[in-house]
Formats: structure tokens, sequence, C-alpha cells
């Protein structure tokens, strides 16, 4: 029995070893070290652990648009194709608060990648019907508008928190709208109710407001205040706005002051309240120069600027670098513009 077994380890050796070195073994020391030998060829051997090394890759850079591509309305759409723009186009901005007067609502948005994404919305008092125009007049602003300061009112009646919007904005000053102090803020902390709770302000409960704080972030932030409820974007208007924005670049670029000047309405006005015949002749002689330019628009938002009547109107700001041989500037960029079908003209410019 011994010698079948001897036989059948024998048979197995000839994946270990050779059957020359069985044999010596057996000649030299017996059959029980044959049986020892290949125990220890066949035993499971332990699998050490190996660590892989790790092989660090840089990221892959993407390919920024060209020329041609930013001034495709076609690329535009394929850039958009998968993101919420009913509200608007923001590369930068964090948070929306979208009023609306007629409901005394206000939606709470914090934006991502794929577009808007809602948190609540709010109850709050606003002032009278109606855009405001003028100091006194009691009516909450019809526009949009950024935060500028978040901060603990001084005086009791405007509540624990407030945030001070950017009313009048260049575009209502060139209309001829005045006045100041529209805040978000609180309600008096005696807990009484008043008729006049609100001067053209946007109210909300105390507590409201400080949940507020928790769901937005004040510097990156833009306020949209409506009459009524906001019209929604579309992906093509956004897409035309963006081809149209960065065509007006190449025009500016490669100074062709015709097609430059064509972007803008006869209803264009500067900040500095100039209108487009001095514009233009201002224009015209920086153009005469000839000389290159380097302009980089980045962060873009678009904004749908409401109204009170069906004009389709919108607030554009980027970030803007500008470098020729006489001049560079660096800084934040705002257009008012009007779309009409694909197109827009400038209404207010700074």
């Amino acid at each position: 029995m011994r010698y079948l077994v001897f036989l059948s380890l024998l048979a197995l050796a000839l994946y270990a070893a050779t059957a020359e070195d069985v044999y010596e073994i057996y000649k030299n020391k017996g059959i029980n070290a044959v049986e020892e030998y290949l125990k220890r060829e066949f035993e499971p051997k332990e699998i050490k652990e190996v660590k892989v090394k790790e092989v660090k890759t840089k990221p892959v850079a993407l390919k920024p648009p060209t020329e041609k591509e930013l001034i495709s309305r076609d690329f535009w759409m394929k850039q958009v194709k998968d993101i919420d723009v009913q509200f608007g186009y923001y590369e930068e901005v964090e948070s929306l608060i979208i009023c609306e007067k007629e409901k005394k609502r206000c939606d709470i948005y914090k934006n991502s990648k794929e577009g808007p994404k809602f948190i609540k919305s709010h109850d709050v008092i606003m002032g009278k019907s109606g855009d405001k125009v003028k100091r006194g007049d009691l009516k909450t602003p019809v526009g949009v508008y950024e935060i500028t300061k978040r901060f603990k009112p001084t005086n009791n009646f405007y509540g624990p928190l407030a945030f001070s919007l950017s009313y009048p904005n260049i575009y209502d000053t060139l209309r001829g709208k005045n006045g100041d102090g529209i805040w978000i803020h609180g309600s008096p902390m005696d807990g009484k109710d008043r008729d006049d709770l609100s001067k053209g302000c946007v109210v909300l409960e105390n507590g409201d407001i400080k949940t507020l704080d928790t769901q937005i972030n004040a510097e990156s932030a833009l306020v949209i205040i409506g009459e009524t409820k906001l019209p929604k974007m579309s992906k093509e208007a956004v897409a035309s706005i963006l081809s149209e924005v960065y065509k007006w670049q190449h025009a500016w670029k490669i100074n062709d002051i015709n097609a430059y000047l064509n972007f803008y309405s006869n209803d264009f006005k500067k900040s500095d309240g100039s209108g487009k015949k001095q514009f233009s002749a201002m224009k015209q002689s920086i153009f005469a120069k000839k000389e290159s330019k380097t302009i980089i628009f980045e962060n873009v938002t678009i904004a749908p600027y409401p109204t009170m009547d069906d004009r389709k109107l919108f607030k554009i700001s980027f970030f803007q670098t500008y470098k020729s041989p006489s001049f560079a500037s660096k800084g934040e960029k705002e257009l008012y513009v009007e779309l009409n079908g694909d197109k827009i003209a400038i209404l207010a410019e700074k």
C-alpha cells in the first residue's frame, strides 16, 4: 500500500521536480524522506500581500473653446443641453433669491453644475405694487441686484439681521430711478405688527431671516425681484445670448467698429449718462489706432431681468481682462441687454 502511495506521489512530483531528484532522495534517505519532500512541495503557500505602486497621473487639461466655437450658437446649445437654465446661466454665482411681489414670496435656490436646486420658499412682506421710481414711493424695486452687505441693524425695527441690496443699479440710474436703502431684513424685535413694516424692503419673520442666512452665500448671491412670476428662460435664448456676447467680443478684438457698434441699441447709455452718439465717436477714435487687444471674459452670468412689460431683458456680468499697448484693466463688467429674436441690443454698460 505504501508503495502505491509512493508511486502516486512520484507522478505528482513530475510537476515540481524531476524524477531523478526524487530517485536520489529515495536511494539515499528512503521513502519517508520522499514523502516529506513531496509534502513540502505541494503544501499551500502563504500568499503575501503586495502593494501595487501608485502611479500618479496628471489631470487632462480641458481644451479651451476656440474663437469659432465661442461665437457659435450650436456650440452653446451643446454646452447647456444638460443644464437647467430656466432662471438663467451662472458660471460662478452660488445662491439665488427669486422674489415675487404679487404672491409675497421668495424662493431660495443653490446653483450647481446642473442648474439651480430649490431649497425653500419664504413668505415675505414687500412694498407697494409697481416698480420703484423715486425715493419715498414705498415700492420694492423690480430688477436684479447683488447683496452688498450682511449686517446686524442698529434699529430693532429691522430685526436681528439684514442684507442690503445694490439698488439702484446702473440700469436703474440711467432711467432716472432713485432712492436707496433697499434691504432684506427681519421683523420688529418687540413683536408688534405695524402697517409700515416694508417701505420698499423685503421683510421676513425673524426665524426665517435667520434660516435664510444659513441657506445662502451672501458674498455670491443674486436677488431677482419681479412683480409677478419670473418668466422661464429657454436654452435657445441662453445659447443666443452667449454667442452674441462673444461675437461682440470678437468685433472688439479685431477693431471692426461697424460690427461692434451694431450690438448697441440706439437707446444705449453709458454709465456716465452719455448716449450712443458720443459713445460711438469715442470708440471710433480708439479703434482707428488698430491696436492688438487681449480681451478675456470669465465667470459669466446671465440673469433674466424682470420688467413691467413683455420686454426680454437680461443682466449679463463677467470678470473682464483687457490689455492693449495703450491701456490695460481688470474688473467686473455689466451689460444690460434686450433680446430680439436671436440678436442682442446693449442698453447700458458699466
